[in-house]
């Protein structure tokens, strides 16, 4: 018989994922092993992409929100001003 992950242990995983939390601690705090929480994350985002696919179309969209693309470009040029400094 394989070994499969319960549900609820699936769900704290996740959860812990979404909130933020490293990999390692979500081992510490779960007793399952890093590998196995990569494997779901990347089944999980899988799952998200299908969804997102099969859902999101023809949406006629007045307003986009980049918010995230602006901050992670300002990051990026102010770390490139701190090397050369």
């Amino acid at each position: 018989m394989a070994n499969v992950l319960p549900t609820d242990k699936k769900i704290a995983i996740i959860g812990a994922l979404t909130e933020g939390s490293s990999i390692r601690s979500i081992e510490r705090m779960t007793g399952v092993h890093r590998d196995t929480i990569m494997r779901l994350g990347v089944k999980v985002g899988q799952g998200c992409t299908a969804l997102m696919d099969a859902k999101m179309r023809n949406l006629s969209c007045n307003r986009l929100e980049l918010d995230e693309i602006w901050v992670l470009w300002a990051r990026r040029i102010a770390t490139r001003e701190w090397v050369t400094m």
